[in-house]
């Protein structure tokens, strides 16, 4: 069984290439919100170097949110494609899911916190065992970490782009409550603190197994919450263009 894993939601474009639960490849874009120009090469770099077929392809997995917004919609509008044209099955990853199944958040020890920007405050996050993925304020999410990670004996390791917007907030809570960052909690390196198509490939291949998989047309996006341009148009925030005043 091959499972194809497409991951689009974070700054980098990643697919990986499974044998059941076995990681045969993995491909990462280089350069940042380059998803349309990058996803389909790096499929077929993937699967050429692996010396597999795409018509021995099983499933195709993509992660479908939340995160960027065009990132979504590209990772889950590709699978759908592919998936239509090969005659296969899809299986939806929820982002924030696939941050627990990271082959770098094997520790029975250490808890992840996966934290994806939102803006003002906000992000979508996850603590492992303690609270689903779902959009919180950072403080609520910080709160669960003092209030019942941390007296359990456990440790914390952050993942994703929230920590790059949030690294001296996350210090500064946590450290007034008398936690210690490298001690009580890390913040996950650079080189594999983001989304990427293997934690969305393992993830996928659990699925399979309790048969949680989809038709073509099943798969949709999950952003959470609408875009910030529909939030204030629907809101009456943004100005309605009426085109040229005519004479």
């Amino acid at each position: 069984m091959y499972i194809l894993a497409i991951e689009t939601t974070g700054p980098l474009c990643s697919v990986a290439l499974l044998k059941s639960r076995e990681i045969i490849g993995i491909k990462t874009g280089t350069k940042q919100r380059n998803h349309l120009k990058d996803l389909m090469p790096l499929i077929k770099q993937l699967l050429d170097e692996a010396g597999v077929d795409k018509k021995e392809l099983s499933y195709i997995a993509a992660s479908s949110g939340p995160g960027s917004f065009t990132g979504v919609r590209i990772g889950v509008t590709t699978a759908r494609a592919l998936g239509q044209a090969l005659g296969l099955k899809l299986v939806s990853v929820p982002t924030l899911d696939a941050y627990c199944y990271k082959p770098e958040a094997s520790s029975s020890e250490k808890v992840t916190c996966g934290i994806i920007n939102a803006r003002r405050g906000q992000v979508y996050g996850i603590v492992e065992g303690y609270m689903p993925g779902g959009p919180y304020m950072l403080t609520d999410v910080l709160s669960v970490l003092q209030e019942k990670v941390f007296p359990a004996g456990k440790t914390v390791q952050f993942f994703g782009d929230g920590i790059d917007a949030y690294h001296d907030e996350i210090d500064r809570i946590l450290g007034d409550s008398g936690f210690e960052k490298e001690k009580d909690y890390f913040f996950a390196p650079e080189e594999y603190r983001h989304q990427d198509g293997a934690s969305v490939g393992l993830l996928a291949y659990q699925k399979v197994q309790r048969g949680e998989v989809l038709e073509v047309e099943q798969l949709q996006p999950d952003y959470m919450r609408m875009a910030e341009a529909q939030q204030k148009l629907e809101a009456g925030q943004l100005p309605i263009c009426k085109g040229p005043k005519q004479e």
